[in-house]
C-alpha cells in the first residue's frame, strides 16, 4: 500500500497491477490489411509488368510487317516503272518499224 491510499483502494490497485493490456486490434487489422493490399499490388503490377512486355513484343513484330510491307510495296513500285519504261522502249522501237519500212519502200513484214 502505498503512502496516502486509503485501505479500501488496494483490490483496485492490485487489479490493475495484474491485468493484462488489450492488444491493439485496430493496428493489428491495419497492418494485415496492408499485407493484402501489398500482396494485391504486387500480383497486378507483375501481371502489368507481363503484359506490357507481351505488347512490347506484339508492336515490334507489328513495326517489322510494317517495313517489310513498305519495302514490298516500293520493289512493286520501282519494278512497275521498269516495265513501263520496256513498254514505252518496245512501242516506240514497233512504232519506229513501220515508218522505216515506208521510208524503204518495203511493206512490213507479216508474222
Amino acid at each position: 500500500m502505498r503512502r496516502g491510499d486509503a485501505p479500501d483502494d488496494e483490490p483496485a490497485d492490485h487489479r490493475e497491477r495484474h491485468r493484462q493490456p488489450r492488444r491493439p486490434w485496430f493496428l493489428i487489422a491495419a497492418c494485415l490489411t496492408l499485407v493484402v493490399l501489398s500482396a494485391v499490388l504486387w500480383v497486378k503490377w507483375s501481371d502489368n509488368r507481363r503484359e506490357a512486355a507481351r505488347l512490347q513484343r506484339e508492336l515490334t513484330r507489328v513495326y517489322k510487317e510494317a517495313e517489310d510491307l513498305r519495302m514490298q510495296a516500293t520493289l512493286g513500285q520501282e519494278r512497275i516503272a521498269r516495265l513501263e519504261r520496256e513498254l514505252r522502249a518496245l512501242k516506240a522501237e514497233s512504232q519506229a518499224r513501220p515508218a522505216e519500212d515506208k521510208k524503204a519502200g518495203r511493206s512490213a513484214p507479216k508474222r
